[in-house]
């Protein structure tokens, strides 16, 4: 009887620890539309375009972390290639830092905030190479909250380069992992 509760013991203070990984999950691909990031100046551009779309985990897990690929397809000349990202569960409740942009010709339906308010939305950030798939992982308190909500609208701040109007950031083969 003891050697069965001493392993059993260990496992559920691992659990505690959130030390226990938990199978591995597909999100669906996205593609985000992107804007002419020449005039926006550093500033966190979230589209109007739920990327978790019900992909919910449950509330016991933590740590939340996706990967995948990230593909940026450029047909204007455009050079982006460094974007961070930002996670927000919802847009209906932003900061009186963001305003609202919206659709056009040109661009989608977009939320402009001030990228010293977004810091605590940051998962990560994504290296790109026009026109090739680039390995990337996401992770942070903000992907966990939106991760278990289901709902996940992504934010990015233009760091490197520029995306012209028309081009499009697709995430691939992604997969959400999480602790127990």
């Amino acid at each position: 009887m003891r050697s069965v509760a001493l392993p059993l013991t260990a496992a559920f203070l691992l659990a505690g620890c959130g030390l226990i990984p938990t199978p591995s999950v597909d999100i669906q691909d996205s593609v985000q539309e992107l804007p002419d990031s020449s005039a926006l100046g550093g500033k966190v551009v979230y589209l109007d375009q739920d990327a978790l779309k019900d992909n919910r985990v449950p509330s016991v897990l933590q740590q939340v972390t996706v990967r995948g690929d990230a593909t940026y397809l450029s047909t204007s000349g455009g050079t982006l290639s460094r974007v961070e990202l930002f996670v927000r569960p919802d847009l209906t409740s932003l900061p009186g830092t963001c305003r609202e942009y919206p659709a056009s010709l040109v661009a989608p339906r977009m939320f402009v905030c001030e990228a010293d308010g977004e810091k605590a939305q940051s998962i990560g950030t994504l290296n790109l190479t026009r026109g090739q798939g680039v390995a990337f992982t996401l992770g942070g308190a903000a992907l966990d909250t939106a991760a278990k909500g289901g709902r996940g609208y992504f934010g990015m701040r233009f760091t490197e380069g520029r995306s012209m109007s028309f081009d499009t950031l697709k995430l691939t083969n992604m997969k959400a992992s999480a602790r127990l």
